[in-house]
């Protein structure tokens, strides 16, 4: 990993904990809501980088992107202006995270061994053609993500 790369995980890093660490002291506990697991995720965009006010912001001129689980279309939502998203009742087990603007698929991101009330960060770069993983934890634990770089081609 080279040193912008480290910098830029570690910007995101400390932008994104306080938003995960809102479920209480345990990250493995369930979900207070009772809405089972849980997936909170940042999208930063082509232009990633540490800056004085942590992490760069999604790019507009690509106009907004949706997140939606590709086996249950109906679990999705839109990532917020500081590029943060939360999917509630995600899939335990195994599902595709599609990451799409208007009609256009970005790319899809494989999120694997989802336990029940579990609790998913993604942090991901969403660039013109493709989705990067940058990092996935479940319940705390980072998981390794080889493959992750999918174009928007199916």
């Amino acid at each position: 990993m080279g040193r912008r790369s480290g910098v830029v995980l570690l910007a995101v890093s400390m932008t994104f904990l306080p938003l995960v660490g809102c479920g209480g002291n345990n990250p493995a506990a369930p979900s207070p809501s009772g809405k089972g697991a849980v997936l909170r995720g940042v999208v930063l965009g082509d232009g990633a980088s540490a800056s004085s006010g942590g992490v760069s912001a999604l790019a507009t001129s690509r106009g907004r992107i949706t997140v939606s689980v590709k086996e249950n279309t109906s679990i999705n939502t839109t990532v917020s202006a500081n590029g943060t998203f939360e999917l509630q009742n995600i899939p335990t087990g195994n599902f595709t995270l599609v990451f799409s603007s208007t009609t256009t698929v970005l790319g899809t991101v494989v999120v694997s061994g989802v336990p029940n009330d579990g609790q998913v960060v993604i942090v991901v770069q969403v660039t013109v053609v493709t989705v990067i993983v940058v990092n996935i934890e479940i319940n705390g634990v980072p998981v390794p993500h080889p493959g992750d770089d999918h174009s928007g081609d199916d």
